[in-house]
């Protein structure tokens, strides 16, 4: 015998009121609904569950002994259901993010903010690690979202990278360093006569170097995983250092910093975000996500 689970469901509202109306009323559905769905049941059980009285209706046997059975599996699917449109309408949850502090800084805070005044009640949980670990745990399922430099190489069928910001990288030094060493580069290959500050190896920013710069550019004397560190070293006259264009805006215009202003000596990346497949995702997450490439369309 199969039997819809709404039949249960009407029976019990039905049982607990013990009035077709108010049923009606709590489900949603017209009492003719109500009634037609408890003769249904009726007919299949081939039993009689309510007799009718003077004050409403009353269960039978049979029917004292099916709300017994369903009432409270039926509580539990409720109360199921309801959970599950509070996450579904994003009244309640967790995002989980791990992320380097620099790729927050330029991806994730404007976003966050706007995501926290819609959805006051969806808690973050934000934590820095290097994107191998971070991208392990989103895997197994320990975390929501990985926020890091592009490109990165998946290894995993249940994760999907995207995209949400270009980005220029740069040669630049601390106006200083450019005086003091009477700086002088005309190709890509003299930067080999200064102390350079590049990314640290196997990092993504490392790749987008070595794609464009490795046959070029072989000596160097720092190598650093952070933007802000790169920038540090930059600002204390340490070297040329290749980092993002967005991460010395403001000295460049100030005129504290001074790009090598080579078309050669610049180049693209990205940064974006990984993140479980969208049948796998949060809804909170699916969320935050596209508040994060709506900022960088």
């Amino acid at each position: 015998m199969s039997i819809n689970f709404e039949y249960y469901k009407v029976f019990n509202y039905v049982a607990k009121y013990k009035k077709i109306s108010l049923a009606a009323e709590k489900l949603f559905v017209s009492q003719p609904a109500v009634t037609q769905t408890i003769q249904k049941l009726e007919e299949q059980l081939n039993s009689n569950l309510f007799v009718r009285t003077k004050t409403g209706i009353e269960l039978t046997e049979t029917g004292k002994m099916l709300y017994e059975f369903t009432n409270k599996n039926i509580e539990i699917l409720d109360n199921v259901e309801f959970r599950f449109s509070k996450y579904e309408n994003l009244e309640e949850g967790t995002i989980k993010i791990r992320t380097g502090s620099n790729v927050a800084k330029l991806i994730l805070y404007d976003a966050l903010e706007r995501f926290s005044i819609d959805y006051p009640n969806i808690k973050v949980e934000i934590a820095t690690g290097a994107p191998n670990q971070s991208v392990e745990m989103l895997h197994t399922g320990e975390i929501d979202m990985v926020l890091l430099y592009l490109p990165y190489k998946l290894e995993y069928n249940n994760l999907q990278t995207i995209e949400c910001a270009k980005k220029e990288y740069i040669f630049v030094m601390s106006k200083k360093y450019f005086e003091d060493n009477n700086v002088k580069i005309s190709k890509v290959e003299d930067l080999n006569n200064y102390s350079l500050i590049i990314p640290k190896k196997n990092s993504a920013v490392r790749n987008i170097f070595d794609e464009k710069f490795k046959d070029n550019i072989t000596n160097f004397h720092f190598e650093i995983a952070q933007e802000q560190m790169k920038k540090e070293f930059i600002m204390r006259g340490m070297g040329i250092g290749f980092l993002i264009k967005d991460e010395v805006r403001e000295e460049l215009v100030n005129g504290d910093i001074v790009e090598v202003k080579l078309d050669e000596a610049r180049s693209e990346g990205s940064i974006g975000i990984i993140s479980l497949n969208d049948e796998f995702s949060t809804f909170a997450t699916k969320k935050l996500i596209k508040y994060i490439k709506e900022n960088y369309k």
